[in-house]
């Protein structure tokens, strides 16, 4: 039951109680004046009369017995005392007449009788004058004396009996209304009970709720200030906007910003005011007059929209709507972030992704698309195009002589001194190691020969200096012409490639368009025979794997193996075929993904066939970034047999890295995602190595062997490797020395806070048998 309804019937029970006591009381009180109306209107004054009448009469019984007969005093006091009687008799009968009692009626009716008698006598005390006569008034008087105290007990009986019952009456009454009260108590305390319990629940639930709102309160204040203090530190500018226009809320940023005194006060301001205000410090006023501060519905969240300021600043702007619990506008959010450092890392990536890190010309990948463009543009337009590939001719000898950094400069060098040749409307770029390539539209009128002179010529020209030596490089430029030699970019890149080999085999220096019956040079014949035997092997199954340890340098204890290809020749089964000798070959004619594919299938099958078997490290040739579906293809086989992907380890050159950056990155992140670590190789070799370091997301880093090989007696090689231990350690990346070949070298690394080395000191690479048999794997 509710308390509302408890307390109505209260009230109710309240009410029917005083009804019920007020009609006892009147109903009482009515009883008892009757009574008190009897009594005192009756019973009492007839008790007073008769008193008096009995006095009365006492006396005249005591004067006519000790006074004498004729005695003139009697005579007087029979006079008066006939008059006193008939008044008292009168009076008592005026009562009885006013009250009629019937207990008394007889009684008062005798007593009437007597005084009339007696009175008649004392009238008439005159012939009273024997002693008879005097016996016989004596009786008169006895006899209303009688009557009287008759009567006047018979009225003080009626007064008690009446007083008796007005007693009684009292405490009737009195009972009753206690039990009234009792039972108004009781049935009262049914529902009070209840109620009071109900009344102190709900002033606990008062309290609690108000301990509540207390808590709510503190926790709601503690939340603004915290708020206003993320607000406040957040670099995001925010401003919030009421429902009437007009500014509620900006925090430090958004005065940043936008340029604003920090100690100017904006709130209640108009908003339309600050855009005017601002609109001189736009790139493009009117365009952004119509989209900064400005939403077609008020009700939808805007679109992204870039404000471009004068002081080389970039901010988007995004607005929500803010609505109470009911759906109704409180007002709108606008956040503003500056995203110039954003998009100039953007566009630098943009960079890196398309050029060449040495040289700053175009990389393959983007070279790749350009071809691809022109060949689709000339097909509809019947259009003309040279492709042309060069080298420089002996640019091997000048990376073993002098280093890889000499060589870095002289393509460097080469790059700038050619660019200044070709036109606007021709693309140049660097294809890989010391091969470039150029894409020259051609009108009927143009000359093939020229660009390709220009280009030996101004090679040979340019002087080189190192270590006190003068050299002089040339070039073999191989031209193929569209659609003549080829109509797809492979066709062409193979028929421009192959004209360049054409070149050289006519003695270097020269350029040479692609001659189909020349292809059977010793260099071509050699190319497609490396070609030939790669296929062979593949379709043979002649790969095989062998396996070199990577150790912790610390506990020397073995951590993962790297995973080596080896090919065994098709023409003799007995020799054993090392990388270096068809890896060059199978990345010019595309078959090295196929044999990526091929390491990969059996590492991973490895693992699951042997899962005490240490994590493998497998390398990934740069062509293989061009294939989209590598990641989704190694994840895919990690799924099927079940295996943890970080037993897998996946190397990349850097070379290859840095050169084609977008696809490393997006291949990177792709293989991150399936759970596979990944080991940039090679590091260092490249010319700009740490630049480009916080662009990939790599886990392990392999230093280039160069640096380690005679570490224990280069100084500068010392120096170089601590400077990459403390950019990995500034990076939280490991590191792996390779090449170390004795006990100084590993001591060295140690001391530097390398974490892995691997070499001839610690184990050679061993087949896959012996590999097993070392770890006690059957």
């Amino acid at each position: 039951m509710s308390i509302l309804k408890r307390i109505y019937l209260l009230i109710g029970l309240l009410i029917i109680s005083a009804a019920l006591i007020a009609v006892i009381l009147v109903k009482h009180m009515w009883a008892q004046q009757s009574l008190y109306d009897e009594i005192n209107h009756l019973h009492v004054p007839t008790i007073f009369y008769t008193d008096k009448l009995i006095t009365t009469l006492q006396e005249i019984k005591y004067t006519t017995k000790y006074n004498t007969i004729n005695n003139e005093t009697i005579i007087d006091i029979f006079k008066n005392t006939v008059y006193s009687i008939e008044s008292y008799a009168l009076v008592i009968n005026d009562l009885a007449y006013q009250f009629p009692d019937a207990t008394t009626e007889h009684a008062l009716l005798r007593l009437q009788e007597e005084v009339a008698l007696l009175t008649a006598a004392l009238r008439n005390h005159t012939i009273l004058d024997t002693e008879v006569q005097y016996e016989y008034l004596s009786t008169l008087i006895l006899s209303t004396l009688f009557r009287a105290e008759q009567l006047n007990r018979l009225h003080k009986n009626a007064n008690e009996r009446l007083r008796n019952q007005l007693a009684e009456g009292d405490e009737h009454n009195v009972d009753l209304l206690i039990k009234l009260t009792i039972l108004v108590l009781l049935f009262g305390g049914v529902l009070v009970t209840p109620l009071l319990a109900s009344i102190r629940g709900m002033v606990q639930s008062l309290q609690n709720s108000e301990q509540r709102q207390r808590t709510l309160k503190e926790t709601a204040e503690l939340e603004r200030s915290r708020m206003r203090a993320l607000l406040s530190a957040m670099s995001t500018g925010v401003l919030f906007e009421d429902k009437q226009g007009r500014i509620a809320f900006i925090n430090p940023a958004f005065s940043q910003l936008w340029a604003i005194d920090a100690n100017k006060s904006l709130v209640g301001q108009d908003i339309s005011d600050l855009l005017k205000q601002s609109l001189h410090c736009f790139v493009y006023p009117e365009h952004c007059s119509q989209h900064v501060l400005q939403v077609p519905d008020r009700h939808e969240v805007s679109e992204r929209f870039e404000i471009d300021f004068h002081d080389g600043r970039t901010l988007t702007q995004l607005s929500f709507p803010v609505l109470d619990a009911d759906e109704s506008l409180l007002g709108r959010l606008w956040m503003y972030e500056d995203i110039t450092h954003e998009r100039k890392t953007a566009q630098q990536l943009l960079y890196l992704a398309e050029h060449d890190p040495v040289t700053g010309l175009y990389n393959r990948h983007r070279f790749q698309k350009q071809l691809a463009f022109m060949i689709n543009a000339s097909q509809r337009n019947s259009n003309k195009f040279a492709l042309l590939y060069f080298d420089l001719d002996e640019f091997k000898f000048i990376n073993d002589t002098f280093g890889h950094g000499v060589g870095d400069s002289v393509l460097l060098r080469t790059a700038n001194e050619i660019s200044a040749l070709v036109r606007g409307i021709e693309m140049f770029a660097r294809v890989g190691g010391d091969e470039f390539a150029l894409i020259a539209a051609l009108g009927q009128a143009d000359d093939i020969s020229a660009l390709p002179v220009r280009i030996i010529t101004k090679i040979a020209s340019i002087p080189f200096r190192f270590r006190s030596t003068n050299l002089r490089l040339t070039a073999s430029v191989g031209v193929a012409i569209y659609p003549e030699h080829g109509n797809t970019t492979k066709d062409l890149t193979a028929h421009a490639d192959a004209a360049m080999y054409q070149a050289k085999s006519l003695g270097k220096n020269t350029w040479s368009i692609y001659n189909p019956e020349r292809t059977d040079s010793a260099k071509m014949v050699h190319r497609m025979n490396w070609s030939r035997r790669i296929g062979q092997a593949l379709e043979q199954d002649l790969f095989e794997l062998h396996f070199q340890g990577v150790h912790h340098i610390d506990i020397r204890k073995l951590s993962h193996f790297e995973v080596l290809v080896r090919m065994r020749d098709p023409a003799g089964s007995e020799n054993l075929i090392m990388p270096g000798a068809f890896i060059p070959f199978a990345e010019k004619n595309a078959q090295i993904v196929e044999i990526d594919r091929w390491v990969l299938d059996r590492s991973i099958a490895l693992l699951a066939l042997y899962p005490e078997l240490p994590t493998l490290a497998v390398n990934i040739s740069g062509r293989s970034f061009d294939e989209p579906s590598l990641p989704d293809y190694i994840n895919g086989k990690l799924n099927h047999y079940g295996i943890n992907p970080a037993r897998l380890i996946i190397e990349l050159t850097e070379t290859e890295t840095v050169s084609d950056l977008h696809d490393a990155q997006r291949f990177i992140a792709a293989i991150s995602q399936a759970g596979c670590r990944i080991c940039l190789d090679d590091f260092g070799s490249g010319f700009s190595t740490f630049t480009y370091l916080k662009y990939l997301n790599v886990e392990i880093l392999k230093i280039d062997g160069e640096f380690i090989q005679d570490l224990s007696n280069n100084h500068e090689n010392q120096i170089i490797v601590k400077a990459m231990v403390s950019i990995a350690q500034g990076l939280e990346k490991l590191l792996v020395a390779e090449f170390v070949e004795d006990a100084e070298t590993l001591g060295l690394l140690q001391s530097f806070g390398v974490q892995f080395a691997q070499g001839y000191y610690l184990d050679r690479p061993v087949s896959q048998g012996d590999m097993l048999q070392q770890q006690s794997i059957t």
